[in-house]
């Protein structure tokens, strides 16, 4: 008998999305800011450090992930993992504006600093494919979707949350803001363990006895056999690369060559005044139109979060190839337009388009990627998807800024640049088979015992 989705369950799984949002968005927001104000450390050295977690992000998560399908617990598979992590990281993250405070900015505090830093993202890192591998691990393929729309829009929450409240809090005091993001991990921690048994609600309750279920995953992907589930994780690994540079390039974009911006210049004549009032007023253009932008990607991230949850039953309704192709032409619509610089003035309406589209494909990208294999690999498969999602973060910003570089140091290569890889995401998601489970082991022999612990 077909077991019935709580999804009441669900939205509790979903605190712990709630939670790790809000902790990571004010992380990416302020220890940025510590390390230049505080540190007065280079741009260089700072992107290196705030690119701890993307690294740890295609090492540690997927290991952590094929580690967790192979055990079986008193508590679960997962939940040893949160449980004896998730909280460390919160604790460590709490204590981090604490370190300038009782250290100054000398050249241990930044060595305190980084090391802490350090640890939390380990700590977290361990933590996150466990959260993720629950959803699966609790819901059926048919309705992975659905559920897979409910946490993220939880997740989106938080973020929102750090924008609007928490962020302004952190802005006047920093330890305040920090305890706060600290405080809602330790009790997303809390409500997830009391809310979820694994031993009683999971759907698989025996450690896994495929052959697939370990590290040598990600070197049968380059086999034949496993053509279709190899097209999703590149298709992934492409459309974050696109989006990746959006993100982080366009306020950038819109600062020094949005409209409003090169109509100063161009009145002016030099884009480097040296007039105090001519340098006055091209700041204030400069200071709108990164603003602007904010508010762009502010009504892009708000119009998929509104749209996670439908995003999931559309793509159980239309299928899950179908709703990522349809949103991944939304998305290419948005840059194209941009590209070509015909939709001035309509920005909030091009990002709000974007958003909902981003929601057709984001939501629906790790239930497919689950639909290549069987509850008991439910973990190796989350770490692939890391695995070629966090790959494609790393890579694109250094990959978009040096075309950039190359293109006269213009920035506006990046709606081309997205505008390209969108579409190869689009070509790889053609080419598979949604019917393909390459990965399943039902054809497999039990093994006579598995790992305990």
């Amino acid at each position: 008998m077909k077991r019935k989705v709580s999804y009441f369950k669900i939205f509790l799984l979903g605190f712990g999305f709630f939670g790790i949002s809000v902790l990571w968005s004010l992380y990416n927001a302020d220890v940025p800011i510590l390390l230049k104000n505080v540190y007065n450390l280079p741009y260089s050295a700072s992107g290196w450090v705030m690119n701890i977690d993307n690294i740890f992000a295609i090492t540690l998560i997927p290991l952590v992930g094929f580690w967790s399908d192979r055990i079986w617990t008193r508590i679960g598979r997962r939940m040893p993992f949160i449980v004896s992590t998730l909280p460390v990281g919160a604790i460590l993250f709490a204590l981090v504006p604490w370190i300038p405070l009782w250290f100054g900015s000398s050249t241990t505090s930044l060595v305190v600093f980084v090391s802490v830093l350090f640890l939390m993202n380990i700590a977290l890192a361990i933590s996150r494919s466990p959260i993720i591998a629950l959803m699966p691990d609790l819901v059926p393929s048919e309705e992975r979707s659905p559920a897979n729309g409910i946490i993220n829009f939880m997740g989106g929450f938080g973020s929102l949350l750090v924008y609007f409240v928490v962020g302004k809090i952190s802005t006047t005091n920093r330890p305040l803001g920090f305890a706060i993001a600290g405080v809602s991990v330790l009790v997303a921690t809390v409500i997830l363990f009391l809310s979820i048994n694994e031993a009683r609600d999971s759907l698989d309750r025996k450690a896994p006895q495929s052959q697939h279920a370990d590290l040598s995953l990600l070197r049968k992907m380059w086999t034949p056999r496993y053509r279709s589930l190899l097209l999703v994780c590149l298709a992934i690994f492409f459309w974050f690369i696109a989006y990746n540079a959006i993100e982080t390039y366009y306020p950038t974009y819109m600062h020094y060559e949005g409209p409003a911006v090169k109509e100063v210049i161009t009145r002016l004549g030099t884009s480097t005044p040296t007039n105090a009032a001519d340098v006055a007023q091209l700041e204030k253009a400069q200071q709108a139109s990164e603003a602007t932008a904010k508010t762009h990607l502010g009504v892009f991230s708000l119009a998929f979060m509104l749209l996670a949850i439908p995003a999931g039953f559309i793509g159980k309704a239309l299928g899950r190839k179908t709703t990522i192709l349809i949103g991944l032409a939304g998305v290419i619509i948005m840059v194209l337009v941009m590209a070509l610089g015909i939709a001035s003035g309509a920005g909030l309406v091009l990002f709000l388009m974007g958003g909902l589209s981003w929601a057709l494909v984001n939501i629906n990208s790790l239930p497919v990627v689950l639909d290549m294999g069987d509850l008991e690999m439910v973990g190796a498969l989350t770490g692939v998807y890391y695995f070629f999602s966090q790959a494609a973060n790393i890579i694109s910003p250094p990959l978009v800024g040096r075309i950039a570089d190359l293109a006269g140091g213009t920035m506006s290569v990046m709606f081309p640049y997205a505008g390209i890889f969108f579409v190869l995401a689009a070509a790889c998601m053609l080419f598979m088979n949604p019917n393909e489970r390459p990965a399943a082991s039902s054809d497999q022999t039990p093994a006579a015992s598995a790992t305990a612990v």
